[in-house]
């Protein structure tokens, strides 16, 4: 009974061990929630994979703990890859979402976990990093995950509309919700000017995933039987969730399906397409679907059961690191 599912696995491993890694930048607002540092864990495990291979990770709201950079190298060390680039948003996100408190969890894996990062005011320029990374790749090779405010992407777009149509060859958004919200999602309220900018202008695909998807998923206890050295656990312990960590009852997934979507694709078993149309935002955040003209855009939705998609992020989120050194 097992060898069609073993026969399965050897296909797809004999299939992928000669595939270039997608390319990835991971843009994200890394202080708001632990999904971001769960979307990072389930990169580098798809790096780990040989799926992946995460150029640059930048962070795209300013955050009181001024440690959002931190997080993300404690997070990035404890994969073995502490070398990848970082960038910081220097202005943060301008809308009504804007941070007035600091993140439950970054400060505490700036100051418990090894990393050796600057505070997010020292670290190297968004648009900075953005252009060196993007600059020394192959045109068409890279695809940017963004899970937060849009403004990194509206102001790379602005400065360098030439690199951004050359270089990327997709956009995957976590953002908005589908085919309409009833009130702003909270990643487009961060800053819903650089949405509409985006969502008008960015000159590549576009691929959308809306909040009701992570919310029809839950993960995080996956972490539980992970060491305590593991800041990806630690971040899920002190983010709360219903009053409880994250840690013990789970949360919402929304990021880490944006960047297996980003890695590996709308997988025909697990997401429906939706296309010829194009997204649509006011000046409030407020999303809407439309079928009015065609752009470059698709949104996903959950095919079947969400709890086949939440096994395989869960065991992503969970996978031990390869390259960490013991």
């Amino acid at each position: 009974m097992k060898l069609p599912v073993l026969f399965a696995a050897a296909l797809f491993v004999a299939a992928t061990a000669h595939a270039e890694p997608v390319k990835v930048i991971f843009d994200t607002d890394m202080a708001n929630d632990c999904d971001d540092a769960g979307a990072l864990a389930v990169l580098h495990a798809l790096a780990d994979l040989g799926e992946a291979e995460i150029l640059a990770v930048i962070t795209n709201r300013k955050d009181p703990s001024n440690a959002s950079a931190a997080a993300v190298d404690a997070i990035n060390t404890w994969y073995g890859r502490g070398e990848i680039p970082i960038g910081t948003d220097k202005d943060g996100a301008t809308g009504a979402a804007k941070r007035g408190r600091p993140s439950e969890y970054c400060a505490a894996l700036r100051d418990g976990f090894p990393q050796d990062a600057k505070p997010d005011d020292a670290m190297p320029d968004a648009l900075d990093v953005y252009r060196e990374t993007l600059s020394r790749q192959e045109d068409g090779s890279v695809v940017i995950c963004s899970v937060g405010a849009l403004s990194n992407l509206e102001d790379l777009f602005r400065a360098e509309p030439g690199l951004v149509e050359a270089k990327v060859r997709k956009l995957c958004v976590m953002g908005g919700g589908f085919p309409r919200t009833a009130r702003p999602e909270t990643n487009i309220k961060l800053d819903p000017a650089a949405a509409v900018t985006v969502t008008n202008e960015w000159p590549t695909p576009v691929l959308w995933q809306g909040y009701e998807v992570g919310a029809a998923m839950n993960n995080g206890p996956e972490l539980l039987a992970t060491p305590e050295e593991n800041p990806v656990r630690r971040a899920y312990q002190l983010r709360l969730h219903h009053g409880r960590p994250s840690l013990e009852i789970g949360k919402p997934n929304h990021d880490l399906a944006t960047a297996l979507l980003a890695v590996r694709g709308t997988q025909e078993d697990l997401w429906e397409v939706v296309g010829d149309g194009r997204v649509v935002f006011d000046s409030d955040g407020h999303c809407q679907w439309n079928t009015d003209w065609k752009r470059r855009h698709q949104y996903v939705r959950i095919k079947g059961y969400p709890g086949k998609l939440e096994d395989i992020l869960g065991s992503l989120l969970a996978e031990p690191p390869k390259l960490r050194q013991r």
